[in-house]
């Protein structure tokens, strides 16, 4: 049986992303949405995503731990109340923000605007 994964691309950040993981995590329309209101307003706790998501804290839960395991999503623990996890978005991810408030995430092999 033949491989047919690709290997990871490199990216103007210098990190090699897997496009199948990446084309995986954005064919979720939750996860999309999760990344765009991330992308708008930085690191959030994902009571308040859930909020944005729509969904129960478990499911929200399992799409940022999906996110984290990718490699879009880091976190930190919550300065202001430390019993409480932020999301945010690796350093290494490419979000560019544009002069006219819009964002964009660019992978090399695929990009994503808002």
């Amino acid at each position: 049986m033949a491989d047919t994964s690709q290997p990871p691309l490199p990216t103007p950040s210098g990190r090699r992303w897997n496009p199948d993981s990446i084309f995986a995590v954005l064919a979720d329309p939750l996860r999309r949405s999760l990344l765009q209101s991330l992308a708008h307003t930085g690191g959030k706790p994902a009571s308040v995503l859930r909020g944005a998501s729509s969904r129960r804290l478990d499911a929200t839960l399992k799409h940022l731990a999906t996110m984290c395991e990718a490699g879009l999503l880091v976190t930190a623990p919550d300065p202001v109340d430390g019993r409480r996890m932020l999301y945010s978005f690796a350093p290494s991810v490419p979000l560019v923000r544009s002069p006219e408030g819009g964002v964009m995430l660019d992978f090399g092999f695929v990009a994503v605007r808002w």
